[in-house]
């Protein structure tokens, strides 16, 4: 059942290939390349008003039949210091200057039922408010920055699969995952952002969810 419901994601999905590629490619060039950063993009939750959903603690909640999803907006300097206490390699790249490039959302998945739940990532989106979707980053996308040093790089995408989502991620009963989704940030703050979730599969049964953002510049860093 697992691998019917991300097949059935995955072929629903076809930009996720070359062009989600070349589109979050773009993206993390541009980021990169900017001289003169306007600051990174703080993001806030929206108080829910759709049903099952509720504002738990900075973090918005969605309660289904037997599992339950939270979306909570996380701070880039944390995320910095996170990779400075482990002394891991940071595969955002080094100190809170290029972690700000990116948005993070912790997302949690707690499974309550005897079936399994498989969230596929390439399924996600954060819509900011009449532009052009985001795509979360994906393992592969980190080459882009990484350059040359293969060493390095290896380093990096281990802890990139270790904080991050990147394949389908199958939450067996009565376990809990979490894990970021990780965006480049839009080079203009917009007012609202959505995050969705498509397809998130329960045994047999699929749930479509969206978590409101309200998104502020910070201060130039």
């Amino acid at each position: 059942m697992e691998k019917c419901a991300t097949d059935r994601g995955r072929r629903k999905r076809p930009h996720h290939g070359a062009s989600r590629l070349a589109l979050c490619g773009l993206a993390l060039l541009v980021a990169c390349a900017a001289p003169k950063p306007q600051g990174p993009l703080l993001l806030h939750p929206v108080p829910p008003a759709a049903d099952n959903y509720a504002l738990v603690q900075g973090a918005i909640v969605f309660t289904g039949p037997e599992f339950v999803v939270s979306a909570r907006p996380w701070d880039y300097r944390l995320v910095a210091q996170e990779f400075a206490r482990s002394g891991e390699a940071s595969p955002f790249g080094k100190g809170e200057e290029a972690t700000g490039r990116f948005l993070f959302l912790r997302v949690r998945l707690e499974n309550r039922s005897s079936r399994a739940l498989v969230f596929n990532p390439m399924r996600a989106e954060l819509l900011p408010e009449g532009k052009a979707p985001l795509v979360p980053l994906e393992n592969s996308d980190l080459a882009i920055f990484m350059g040359e040093d293969l060493i390095g790089s290896e380093a990096r995408a281990k802890a990139f699969r270790r904080t991050s989502f990147d394949l389908t991620a199958t939450v067996r009963p009565g376990e809990t995952l979490e894990r970021y989704l990780v965006f480049p940030a839009p080079e203009e703050a917009p007012k609202v952002m959505t995050l969705t979730l498509d397809e998130l599969w329960l045994g047999s049964t699929s749930f479509d969810l969206r978590f409101g953002f309200e998104a502020y510049p910070g201060a130039a860093r």
